[in-house]
């Protein structure tokens, strides 16, 4: 069994914004259909839509091309989302570090926050505009 320790890449439209990344989930789901006919002994169910989320907390930088002035120049659009379990330097893809690719609404935002002498930090969570793929191969 492979271990890791919790050192995700992600990029937003784009961006690479892993050095400010403190956390990141990626939640996969799909509707849940009843398909129970007359007859069975018991419930049955299929997938129906997918549906997703990806949360993030994030240290704010207000510095050009990083992580605030990416999220606020996409506010109230749709773009793509790349996250890796395991990133680093250069981020290789592979069965064991599958890439997801999902296109996310960016529909909120927190630049503001935090109190004196704390860290400016954002938790936020996107809804997905798309299914999530997860590819094994490819660049970062």
């Amino acid at each position: 069994m492979a271990v890791f320790l919790n050192a995700t890449a992600v990029k937003i439209n784009a961006v690479d914004i892993s050095q400010y990344v403190t956390s990141a989930t990626l939640t996969q789901a799909a509707d849940e259909l009843e398909i129970t006919a007359m007859g069975d002994s018991a419930r049955k169910y299929v997938a129906g839509l997918q549906t997703g989320k990806l949360d993030l907390e994030f240290l704010n930088d207000f510095a050009a091309s990083q992580v605030c002035a990416t999220l606020q120049s996409a506010i109230y659009t749709t773009v793509t989302a790349k996250i890796l379990p395991v990133g680093g330097a250069s981020p290789t893809i592979s069965a064991t570090n599958p890439l997801y690719t999902v296109s996310i609404l960016i529909n909120n935002l927190t630049p503001i926050s935090g109190g004196v002498g704390e860290m400016s930090k954002s938790s936020l969570s996107f809804t997905c505009n798309s299914t999530i793929v997860q590819t094994t191969t490819g660049t970062w």
